[in-house]
């Protein structure tokens, strides 16, 4: 993982399209989801996929991601007409829910417990050997970063994970842009400084 370049202000704006109190792209689906069974079936069905993955990638493991899927999607249908569009859009409002149920599932646990390398390339779809050397330099990152304290975990798995841009990465965090990019930053030194000299540090 790689520290993106600071950028410059009219840089931000570029890259982020969306103009403070316009309609997000999802709010019109989202209303009808409250009284429509299809809508919300397809708002489910876009989205259901994506935390999957979002969430496997954090927990290594295909049971613990279906479980914990299971559950964000329970806190989603429950907590649906609270969403309000305004505040965040409704992406980073679901990977907000997913980030904490990730979070309570690791603070349960305890402590990490390894997850089987089978479940992790069944969840990668690793095939060739180039695929599960990568599958290993990646579960060695994913243990690096749950020694991390949880709010840089939460800001790595959003920003590298999720592929959310820092101003995102804020928004499902609900913190400041410049607090998003100092968890990120001060997440990846924490990895490398655990990595030592070693081969991981090439990596990050």
């Amino acid at each position: 993982m790689r520290e993106e370049r600071i950028k410059s202000p009219k840089e931000r704006q570029r890259d982020f399209k969306l103009i403070p109190g316009e309609p997000r792209p999802d709010d019109a689906l989202v209303r009808r989801a409250l009284t429509s069974p299809e809508a919300l079936e397809e708002l489910c069905g876009l989205y259901i996929p994506k935390i999957y993955s979002y969430v496997l990638r954090r927990v290594a493991s295909v049971e613990d991601a279906e479980d914990i899927t299971s559950t964000v999607f329970e806190k989603v249908l429950a907590n649906l007409s609270k969403f309000d569009g305004r505040k965040a859009s409704f992406a980073t409002w679901i990977y907000r829910i997913a980030t904490n149920c990730v979070t309570d599932f690791y603070r349960a646990r305890g402590r990490k417990k390894e997850a089987p390398l089978e479940d992790a390339q069944a969840g990668a779809s690793a095939s060739s050997d180039g695929e599960i050397e990568g599958l290993h330099s990646y579960m060695a990152l994913l243990g690096l970063m749950t020694q991390l304290p949880p709010k840089y975990q939460e800001a790595l798995a959003l920003r590298y994970f999720a592929e959310m841009s820092v101003i995102e990465v804020a928004e499902a965090l609900e913190i400041t842009e410049t607090a998003a990019s100092k968890r990120i930053l001060r997440g990846l030194d924490g990895m490398r400084k655990l990595a030592g000299a070693g081969p991981l540090e090439e990596l990050m």
